[in-house]
């Protein structure tokens, strides 16, 4: 295990055959809470650990029961079933004694993966580095404080209206991304990122909202290389006081590394 927060605050540890421990900090809070990326890259390590010769996640689902905390955390995983060349896993994330997360993933090796590839699409078109916004660390009365907001850098392409109080009217938000303290992106950080940006629709939404995640489905596509990645996130359907959220992922050798959508509700403050 390295040094690096992220690996320190995701680290689980084997206390029996398919139950696993961890210990959640209040380094990646929203508000008071830990992230529900955070938590759901969490549970992916120990769903990884409970499976030979299928290292990497490629696609997993987490359905968010109810809000986790800091501190101690029980993870029981159950492998449904191995093959050749996958591995299909479930998860149940605990705290005191009550469920927060379930989850299920499907887990192979992404250095063996081959076959045809068709591409329609490119990485989104994000202003050079040096022309984005920092994401402040306090986001302002009308959306909430992101403890998380320290653990990154995060520069938001200048057309991001909401940082300034002019929101764009377009659910949609792009940015450079990266952890602080130089740990580069690979297959364990892509659910954390995921869910690392502030909602698209704050674009949309004039107040002070809160944004809980629903479920989050997060498919990784490819080992990133080192460095930023650009991240699109978007949402297009906002009902009733529920939206979907998809997001894309770029390395900096423009390959698509990750995939995600996830389903949340509005809550006004």
């Amino acid at each position: 295990m390295s040094d690096h927060e992220f690996d320190t605050d995701t680290a689980v540890r084997r206390v029996g055959d398919g139950r696993w421990t961890a210990e959640l900090t209040h380094r990646w809070d929203i508000n008071d809470k830990p992230n529900g990326g955070y938590v759901m890259a969490t549970a992916v390590r120990a769903m990884a650990a409970s499976v030979d010769n299928h290292p990497h996640p490629f696609s997993v689902t987490a359905h968010f029961l109810r809000p986790s905390q800091a501190g101690a955390a029980d993870i029981d995983v159950e492998t449904v079933r191995t093959g050749r060349k996958l591995a299909t896993v479930a998860a149940s994330f605990t705290q005191t004694g009550k469920e927060r997360l379930r989850l299920l993933g499907t887990f192979g090796d992404l250095r063996d993966a081959s076959g045809p590839s068709v591409v329609r699409a490119s990485p989104p078109p994000i202003a050079p580095l040096e022309a984005c916004r920092p994401r402040v660390m306090d986001e302002g009365e009308n959306h909430p404080l992101s403890r998380i907001a320290q653990r990154t850098e995060t520069l938001l392409d200048p057309a991001t209206g909401w940082v300034t109080g002019r929101p764009g009217g377009i659910a949609e938000t792009l940015a450079w991304i990266r952890l602080a303290d130089g740990r580069a992106p690979d297959v364990w950080s892509p659910p954390f990122f995921a869910d690392a940006l502030p909602p698209a629709v704050f674009e949309v939404l004039d107040g002070a909202i809160w944004v809980p995640t629903i479920e989050l489905t997060v498919h990784v596509r490819a080992i990133p290389a080192p460095g930023w990645l650009r991240v699109r996130v978007g949402t297009r359907f906002l009902m009733n006081g529920y939206l979907e959220e998809d997001g894309e992922l770029w390395d900096e050798t423009d390959t698509l590394v990750a995939q995600s959508r996830q389903l949340g509700m509005i809550f006004r403050e």
